[in-house]
């Protein structure tokens, strides 16, 4: 039985540690991001394909920005501060929800958030080209 509860602490601290470590590639969809938002700042022309630039320029950023709290929170606290934690985030955020997730969710929840940032970033990545043949 100790050793199947040792397997677990493990896992569970490996797959916390991944996480962390992939949640910080916030870092590198925000330099992916950087050159079609100088494209809008500098040398686009105004019109619709500069507006929706714009904007998963602006999605990239924010997803960035969370993936940046996710892993910030994620590297204060573990599996055993998480009611403590979801009570503080519930205060700060005023969102009530907050304070009812387990870790696995909040876990959960920040991959969907990288995944749709990485979506986004790519999405971005497949348009500013064909904004840039207009």
């Amino acid at each position: 039985m100790a050793n199947q509860q040792d397997g677990i602490n493990k896992q569970s601290t490996l797959q916390a540690a991944l996480l962390e470590r992939s949640l910080a590639s916030w870092r590198f969809l925000l330099l992916m991001a950087a050159p079609p938002l100088l494209w809008v700042i500098f040398a686009a022309s105004p019109g619709a394909p500069r507006a929706v630039i714009a904007l998963l320029s602006g999605a990239t950023g924010y997803g960035c920005w969370r993936l940046w709290l996710d892993a910030g929170y994620f590297a204060r606290f573990s599996e055993a501060d998480n009611q403590r934690a979801g009570d503080a985030l519930a205060l700060i955020w005023q969102r009530e929800k907050l304070s009812h997730l387990s870790f696995a969710e909040r876990q959960q929840g920040a991959v969907r958030q990288l995944k749709r940032t990485i979506l986004i970033t790519a999405l971005l990545w497949v348009l500013w080209p064909l904004a840039l043949m207009l």
